[in-house]
Order: C-alpha cells, then sequence, then structure tokens
C-alpha cells in the first residue's frame, strides 16, 4: 500500500504576510507548514513493517538462565522446582545498576531452525530474539556481552531483511491469535512451516500484536486467510501516530535511556515486570518502588492547542487533527504553567506528530489524580505551555521538513495531559493499596507504642511491690 497523502497547508500567520514572503524568517515558516501537512488518522485494521526495530538473536544452553537475570520480565513459566522456558513472546525491558531503563525490548523464543545462530547451538537449546530500537543495537549487543562471562551461548545482531518486524491490529476482532507460538498450544493462523512469531502487544488495552516473520514477504503472505486485517498495509507514520494516541513510548528517543524509570514508563502495567521473580539487574529499586515509593511521573498522551478551541480538551483522550498548522515543539521541551513565575517543571515533552503527543507529566500538576492522602497542586484553571527559542533543534543544511518535525523557529504552544482511563484505574487501585498499607503500618505502630507503655507500667508495678516487701 502507498504511503498516505499529505496535504499542503498554509498557515495564518502566513497567509497575513503576503508582502513579507520573501524574507528570510517568513520563508522558514511558510516551509514549516506547506511543504508537508500531517498523515490522516489511523484506520482501525492495519499493520505496519517497523523498519525502525531491529533483531538481536541469543542462543544456546545458558540463555535462557542468562536473560532471567538481566531483565524485568520472567523469562521461566511455572512452579518451582519445575521450571520451563516461556513460550510465547513478550514485552520487557533492560535496567542499569540503578534501576534506570537501558532498552524496552520484545522477546521472543523460537525454533534454531528460524534464524542462523552458528554450529555451536545444538538444536535443543534455546533460541530467543530481542526486538530493540534500531539505533540502540549496538549499545544493546555491548551490554548483553559484558555480561556474559562464561555463560555458553551466542550473540548474533541479525541484518537488515532476515526478518521483518510488524505491528498489526484490528479493533474490531479478538487478537488473542497471536499468542501462537512455534511450541504453544494456541491453533496456529499462519500457514505450515511459516516460522512466524507474535504476542499480544499489552502495553495498552486492545492495542493489537507483535509479529516477526522470515523474509522481507508482506505480512499477509504468511496467512491463509487475507481478511485479516481488513485496512491493509499503513506506513510507520501511521503506526506512530496510532501509538502516541493510546499513550504508549516507544524507543530511547522516548524512554529516555538511563534517565527513565520503568513505572514512569508505565511498564508496570504493560506487564513488563514480574514484580516476583528473582534477582535481576535493577531489581532493587524497581521492587522498592512497587512496594513502598509512590510514581508521581508518568508518560501520558498530550494535546497540543492554541486556546482557540478549547472543546477538543473535554474529552479522556487527545483529538487528533490531521489539519493542524500548530509548530511541533522539540524533543524535551519543558512543560510549564502558564503565566507564572519561572518554578518547578511540570514535566517533559517527547515526541509528538501533528496536535498530538507524548510528555512525561507530573500527576499532581498536570492531572487531578491525587497519589496520596496530602492533597495536589492540581487546579482545572492551570494551564500549561511549552516555550522554545529554535536552538534546542538541529537541523542538517538542506534538510526537507517533515510533518514531524520540530520547529525550526522560536514559538509556544499550550498543552494538556491526559489519563486513558485503562491508567486511571490502574492508579487509583495502587494508590489506594499504598494508603493501606501505610494505614496498616501506622496501625501496626500505634498498637506497638501502646503495647510497650503498658508493659512498662506492669514492670514498674512490680519493681514497687518489690521495694514494698
Amino acid at each position: 500500500m502507498s504511503s498516505p497523502r499529505y496535504t499542503k497547508l498554509v498557515c495564518s500567520i502566513c497567509l497575513g504576510r503576503s508582502n513579507a514572503l520573501f524574507s528570510t524568517s517568513s520563508r522558514a515558516h511558510q516551509r514549516q507548514h506547506n511543504t508537508y501537512g500531517t498523515p490522516p488518522i489511523p484506520p482501525a485494521s492495519g499493520y505496519a513493517r517497523l523498519t525502525n526495530r531491529s533483531l538481536i538473536a541469543i542462543a544456546g544452553a545458558d540463555s535462557t538462565s542468562f536473560l532471567q537475570g538481566m531483565v524485568t520480565q520472567n523469562m521461566l513459566m511455572g512452579k518451582e522446582p519445575v521450571n520451563t522456558p516461556r513460550r510465547t513472546g513478550t514485552y520487557s525491558a533492560f535496567l542499569n545498576s540503578q534501576g534506570r531503563v537501558l532498552h524496552d525490548v520484545f522477546i521472543y523464543p523460537i525454533a534454531s531452525t528460524g534464524v542462523d545462530v552458528g554450529k555451536s547451538v545444538a538444536a535443543e537449546d534455546p533460541v530467543w530474539l530481542i526486538e530493540v530500537d534500531k539505533e540502540e543495537v549496538k549499545n544493546l549487543t555491548k551490554h548483553l556481552k559484558k555480561h556474559k562471562l562464561r555463560a555458553k551461548l551466542t550473540i548474533r545482531a541479525l541484518e537488515d531483511g532476515e526478518r521483518s518486524v510488524w505491528a498489526a491490529w484490528n479493533e474490531s476482532s479478538d487478537s488473542r491469535w497471536a499468542a501462537y507460538n512455534l511450541d504453544s498450544d494456541f491453533p496456529s493462523q499462519f500457514i505450515p512451516d511459516s516460522l512466524v512469531a507474535g504476542c499480544i502487544d499489552t502495553r495498552a488495552p486492545g492495542f493489537g500484536s507483535r509479529l516477526l516473520t522470515p523474509g522481507e514477504n508482506d505480512l499477509l503472505s504468511h496467512f491463509p486467510n487475507n481478511s485479516t486485517f481488513p485496512g491493509g498495509e499503513v506506513d510507520l507514520t501511521a503506526y506512530t501516530l496510532r501509538r502516541i494516541i493510546h499513550g504508549i513510548a516507544e524507543g530511547q528517543s522516548e524512554i529516555l535511556r538511563e534517565s527513565a524509570l520503568p513505572m514512569e514508563c508505565n511498564m508496570d502495567l504493560s506487564r513488563a515486570i514480574d514484580f516476583r521473580k528473582g534477582c535481576y539487574v535493577g531489581q532493587e529499586l524497581t521492587i522498592r518502588t512497587h512496594h513502598t515509593g509512590v510514581v508521581r511521573k508518568r508518560i501520558l498522551p498530550v494535546q497540543l492547542y492554541d486556546g482557540k478551541d478549547d472543546g477538543i480538551l473535554a474529552g479522556e483522550t487527545p483529538v487528533y487533527d490531521p489539519q493542524t498548522s500548530l509548530p511541533l515543539p522539540p524533543r524535551g521541551g519543558n512543560i510549564s504553567k502558564a503565566g507564572a513565575r519561572k518554578g518547578r517543571s511540570a514535566g517533559k515533552f517527547l515526541n509528538g506528530i501533528g496536535n498530538v503527543g507524548l510528555g512525561l507529566c507530573r500527576l499532581e500538576m498536570m492531572t487531578d489524580i491525587t497519589l496520596t492522602g496530602e492533597g495536589s497542586q492540581y487546579s482545572p484553571s492551570q494551564v500549561f505551555k511549552i516555550s522554545w527559542d529554535g536552538s534546542d533543534v538541529e537541523q542538517a543544511s538542506g534538510e526537507e521538513l517533515s510533518p514531524f518535525t520540530p520547529s525550526q523557529m522560536p514559538g509556544e504552544v499550550k498543552v494538556k495531559a491526559f489519563v486513558p482511563p485503562w491508567l486511571r484505574e490502574h492508579i487509583l487501585a495502587t494508590t489506594e493499596r499504598n494508603i493501606s498499607s501505610q494505614r496498616a503500618r501506622d496501625e501496626n505502630e500505634g498498637l506497638r507504642a501502646r503495647d510497650m507503655v503498658e508493659q512498662l507500667e506492669e514492670e514498674t508495678e512490680a519493681g514497687d511491690r518489690r521495694q514494698e516487701r
């Protein structure tokens, strides 16, 4: 399927400068708005080839135990002492020793015949494919080799074209079929011997599936029924837009390497973390935050607007406008209160397309979520903004601007954060659990103190009686 057509747009500022269109600044502004429009709304059913993701193969007798000690997800299924390697793909993450996210990944088990892993790997040895941000392949490979030590396994980055990574969705049907794997008990919807691996994308309810196919053939060539995705193939931009609207961050341009905590990236509700598994790199801070801490910042979908149409702010999710002419803030742009003196940052802008984006937001400043019984700083009338001077955006000479290239000129937009219903439900449940736990701890402390006072009084009375005798 061909890429979606972009409509040519001219913003109102450019139209009002008919006599100054040949000035340097006006040309830059006009090029920002009328060279491209923004992509159309993603279809309810479709699939996209994720050319921004790559694969690393890990194979060998120790590959499962090696990954078990490296990632947040549990690679073993069943109860002790009978544990077997998991048979379906999963979302997970690699952390550093301080519990910060290094890489967000999908991990898939696959048969040894499905990928070239070398002659040193036996046919019965486990083989795993790790899907990671394409720009981070070298960094993750280096990280894996640093921890390999004497483990019996091989590590190899797959070449382009060996396998294709796909995201697929159909909002009108159940995607449970995507849990199928070569060793699973689920009935296959793939053609025989296709060597396709896949998993449910658990980062948001109903978001779709993740699939790996051999070679570069179209995804539908691996299905006996070509009506699985009526919407057909869309380009990477459409998938990215759909992901942003759902509030899902992906890759180290959005999940900032060695900076973001897994809970801030919503990995606790994306089923990327098993809080009951054994030790792994970065576990200590993750478990402590889960049991006793409060997650004050989270990645949320945000709406960019200019104040002319406040009606788009009334719903529970951002409203995407393909005809928007709003400038796009640079990544990492600071979110602050509008009309206030410079104070504490309310968050960071991570990425966006058109008038929607993702932001790392302080919940008690930008939303009505209350995390503790101490109240919050949120005010329904408070407006937030992102301002920039253009110096934060670097562009090579002659590079053409795209619909999701940050504005090269100084600018400012208003921004509103949204908490999707499924995320709100999780946060409220977690908050109630933490408050109940704290209340129980306080009550226990009070009972313990009362018992100590009573014991002290009894000991004092007993001592007085002994002295009287």
